[in-house]
């Protein structure tokens, strides 16, 4: 067995922390396991969650270190990262559970054995979340590349590749970005491999917090649009100027190009939903940014797009990201009123609004029952 940190981002309090440092205490062959809460200036605590190190110690070693501010779940996680040591890591949030008293060990067991019979070098090892949401379940498969949690990292491999968690993206899409970065240095990476858990096991509890900061913030879900739009500029960022060891060749710009058709697309359905949902609706964007981010990330990706020919692509690889996004993908959907090859040849009006014109669109904007904008009220 080798050594393993595993590190918790914290801002709740400790009855909300406590039910995941149990399920650690469990573990086979805890004695391998490290972990590291990462305090982020919570107000949630007096004593910097000494009583669960007090209570815990003698089963894990645990301990505690605290951010210097509140940076958000993203650069916590980074900083847990930069003040641990050990060859691998993992995460887990303050509200979940690893899934079974075994979950631990199958991980490293399952990265051990395949280095031992000479394969490559095994950067990540990827199990199945089981997610409890709205009084339900369901099981996020062991091949996600959206979710950082269920999953043993190499640390060798992060650092060579200089995947690292964006200050941007630190308290909403967090994992977007990071995973997306991971995955990208992972695929074009000869020298490391991955492994896929099955998803029949117990590995990870998720239990998403109704009661966390963002989901009880109403402007959550449509805040979301501007940090996922943004999540997708700094990930082609990262792959087109990052430090990140990957020789630029023809294969790596094909899937530039074609991970730039998609995050158009999907900012392509977005922009127009943000607007639908502030003209059909009382919702006002809590604060300016909020539209401004998500404005200006749409216009990145257009504008970068148009930077190829249209000979470029067929229009069935067009009509294929189009169904892709509108029926695979979360994005909030609304049927649009300029097509998309006209919004990235000539851009649309609502790229240029202001906020206050966007809120004008509530006077001037109508849709009919089908959701088809109405022109000319």
């Amino acid at each position: 067995m080798f050594d393993v940190d595993l590190i918790i981002p914290c801002f709740g309090r400790s009855e909300i922390i406590e039910k995941g440092i149990a399920s650690l205490a469990i573990q086979w062959h805890k004695e391998f396991l490290h972990v590291t809460l990462v305090n982020d200036c919570s107000p949630n605590t007096d004593c910097n969650y000494q009583d669960l190190i007090d209570k815990y110690s003698n089963f894990i070693d645990i301990r505690c270190i605290r951010t210097s501010e509140n940076v958000g779940q993203g650069l916590a996680r980074q900083y847990g990262i930069d003040n641990t040591g050990h060859g691998h890591f993992m995460f887990m949030d303050e509200d979940d559970q690893l899934g079974s008293g075994v979950a631990f060990s199958v991980f490293v067991g399952a990265a051990e054995e395949a280095e031992k019979n000479g394969g490559k070098d095994i950067a990540v090892v990827s199990g199945s979340l089981f997610a409890f949401d709205n009084n339900s379940s369901n099981i996020i498969e062991n091949g996600n590349r959206v979710w950082v949690n269920s999953k043993l990292y190499s640390r060798k491999f992060i650092e060579k590749h200089n995947v690292r968690f964006n200050e941007a993206q630190s308290r909403h899409a967090e994992d977007y970005y990071w995973m997306s970065c991971f995955f990208f240095a992972l695929d074009n990476d000869v020298l490391w491999d991955g492994i896929l858990l099955d998803n029949n096991g117990m590995y990870y509890l998720w239990y998403p917090n109704e009661q966390s900061q963002s989901r009880i913030d109403p402007h959550y879900g449509y805040m979301l649009s501007g940090y996922t739009m943004n999540g997708s500029v700094n990930i082609l960022k990262y792959i087109k100027k990052g430090n990140h060891g990957i020789v630029w060749s023809e294969d790596v710009s094909s899937q530039y190009k074609y991970m730039l058709l998609n995050m158009t697309m999907y900012s392509y359905f977005t922009l127009l939903s943000f607007v639908r949902h502030v003209a059909e609706t009382e919702y006002i964007p809590k604060l300016e940014q909020d539209w401004y981010l998500l404005r200006d990330s749409c216009s990145y990706l257009r504008h970068h797009l148009k930077e190829f020919p249209f000979s470029d692509f067929l229009y069935t690889e067009w009509m294929e990201q189009y169904y892709i996004v509108k029926n695979n993908s979360d994005v909030m959907f609304t049927e649009p009123w300029v097509s998309f090859d006209r919004y990235v040849r000539d851009s649309c009006e609502e790229l240029s609004y202001t906020f206050e014109e966007l809120l004008q669109c509530k006077e001037t904007m109508r849709f009919d029952t089908r959701g088809v904008r109405v022109w000319g009220t």
